[in-house]
């Protein structure tokens, strides 16, 4: 009898301090596939060959909650003046200029993992007052990759785009998704590496090798346009 209530006891125990580490397990399980879903290039139907394609600037999530984030990226000013220089040399090329910032809609596992920033309905989503705003072409995404968003990518076919330009934040995250992204569609992609922003100098550096070893073109501000 002695014995059978010892393992009865041990039982317990033993679903006491496994069933913790179940509930554990299944969280971190839980947040690595939902940074997988976020962070991950979307793949799509490769575009048409258009008669008289055009050209787009992407300008990626210059927005408070990002440009405002010294602790991560310091003083933004530089930044943003050379994204304004990229969109007023694509507008003097009759370039398609879009907008696109990151706008999570209240996922308690997202707002985590964006550490509360990006949430709708926040002044933290909106656009830098410092951006030079052309149009009212302004899409947003809650995920790195642009091309989730169906309605920016139905604006692209729509206008017969089929050559990207992209600038913003961040080189190593949603510029690279997006640029993936085009890629995964035949788009002809180019990264504006002087209006992009990361984590660091060294970061930047592995982030670039990364673009050439994928096939995604690293261009100047000054050689952006040049090929329109």
């Amino acid at each position: 009898m002695t014995n059978k209530t010892e393992k009865k006891g041990k039982k317990r125990w033993l679903l006491f301090i496994l069933a913790p580490m179940a509930l554990i397990v299944i969280a971190v399980i839980t947040v690595l596939v939902t940074s997988i879903r976020i962070a991950l290039p979307t793949q799509g139907a490769p575009i048409a060959r258009y008669s008289d394609p055009k050209a787009a600037l992407l300008v990626i999530d210059v927005q408070n909650d990002t440009t405002d984030n010294t602790a991560l990226y310091g003083d933004t000013t530089r930044f943003v003046e050379k994204v304004n220089e990229a969109i007023a040399i694509a507008e003097a090329n009759d370039m398609e200029i879009i907008y696109i910032k990151n706008e999570y809609d209240g996922d308690p596992l997202v707002s985590l993992l964006a550490q509360g920033r990006y949430q709708q309905g926040t002044a933290g989503v909106e656009l830098d007052d410092r951006l030079k705003t052309v149009n009212a072409n302004i899409f947003s995404k809650s995920q790195g990759d642009s091309f989730a968003t169906a309605a920016f990518e139905e604006y692209l076919i729509a206008r017969s785009v089929d050559t990207l330009y992209i600038v913003g934040a961040d080189a190593a995250n949603c510029v690279y998704s997006t640029a993936m992204g085009g890629m995964n569609r035949n788009y002809a992609v180019n990264v504006i590496s002087d209006a992009i922003i990361t984590i660091s100098d060294d970061a930047m550096g592995q982030v670039l090798t990364q673009y050439e070893k994928d096939g995604i073109a690293i261009k100047t501000l000054q050689e952006l346009g040049q090929d329109e």
